[in-house]
């Protein structure tokens, strides 16, 4: 097992970032635990979506990083495996057991795709947060377990389509990257009471599949990428949402047509739920490297998300 070092903060800023850190109001950082007290958590990463030998997104090795950093200051322990190092399809699972995972106090998933769990192991992470521990689900952590209906029931919604990738590519400056315009629905819980009503960020924000996949419409609620059949759709009544993509206030030029957003449309991007006697926090952030190195707003967004789940916030 390996732990994550981190490193040094890239030196430039999506301007957008910036403007959101404003949003940041004093006096609400997250206190550290004291010492006898700290939880821990295990961070993730595998990447099941992409061409053979590839590493995933580009912001994995960046999470772990910076996940081990945002721990050591808000009152938690992370620990790390690189998952993203073997690439896709190369990934060893065997060491995942309900024993394994017991060592912790929440899982945070940052994974996609078929990532070669097995039936006990998927059913593992669902009875240990159903037991009384925490999940974290990181943007893609929806993008999986499509097999499994009882982590999308656990978790709340199966990704449908990404909104903005092509907006935010390698080949667009850092400063002219899509900025979407997020609503905050809930300031009072520890994710969000940071932030006044609104939050812009550039982001990929997903949509989520609506109802189960059916063959009389094979398009609808099949991932892209992946191909992969929703057995469920997203459901406000299932979660408490915190967050969703003002759709009224965002430009949404340029969005994939997939994804078929529209003005006044609702488009949940973060929320929480309790599930059995465990708590579960979901946000869709996090797609960038520079949301992880550069935006402290993301880290109070989720290191007050990772501190709810923990149990170490209310």
């Amino acid at each position: 097992m390996r732990h994550a070092t981190p490193s040094g903060v890239r030196l430039f800023a999506i301007a957008a970032l910036v403007a959101a850190s404003s949003l940041l109001t004093q006096g609400v950082s997250a206190q550290p635990a004291s010492a006898n007290a700290r939880k821990k958590i295990l961070f993730l990463t595998y990447p099941g979506v992409g061409a053979p030998g590839s590493h995933g997104h580009a912001s994995l090795p960046m999470a772990e990083e910076q996940a081990v950093a945002y721990g050591k200051a808000a009152g938690f322990d992370v620990t790390t495996l690189k998952g993203y190092e073997p690439g896709v399809g190369k990934q060893d699972l065997s060491f995942f057991t309900a024993a394994y995972l017991n060592q912790f106090d929440g899982l945070m998933v940052m994974a996609n795709g078929d990532i070669g769990m097995t039936a006990v192991q998927k059913k593992a992470i669902v009875d240990f947060v159903r037991s009384g521990k925490a999940f974290i689900g990181v943007h893609c952590a929806t993008v999986m377990m499509y097999d499994f209906p009882e982590y999308g029931e656990m978790l709340g919604a199966y990704y449908f389509n990404s909104i903005f990738t092509p907006l935010l590519g390698n080949d667009v400056p850092v400063n002219q990257r899509r900025v979407g315009i997020l609503k905050v629905e809930d300031r009072s819980h520890p994710a969000t009471r940071m932030f006044t009503s609104s939050w812009p960020v550039a982001e990929e924000f997903y949509t989520f599949a609506t109802a189960p996949w059916n063959a009389a419409s094979p398009e609808l609620n099949l991932s892209s990428p992946g191909n992969f059949k929703a057995p469920m759709g997203f459901s406000r009544e299932r979660v408490h949402v915190l967050l969703s993509l003002d759709s009224e206030a965002t430009n949404l030029d340029g969005a994939s047509p997939r994804s078929r957003v529209r003005r006044g449309g609702d488009y949940p991007q973060s929320w929480w739920r309790n599930w059995g006697e465990g708590r579960v926090f979901y946000t869709s952030l996090g797609h960038l490297p520079e949301t992880w190195t550069n935006d402290s707003a993301f880290r109070a967004h989720l290191t007050g998300g990772i501190r709810w789940a923990l149990g170490l916030e209310n």
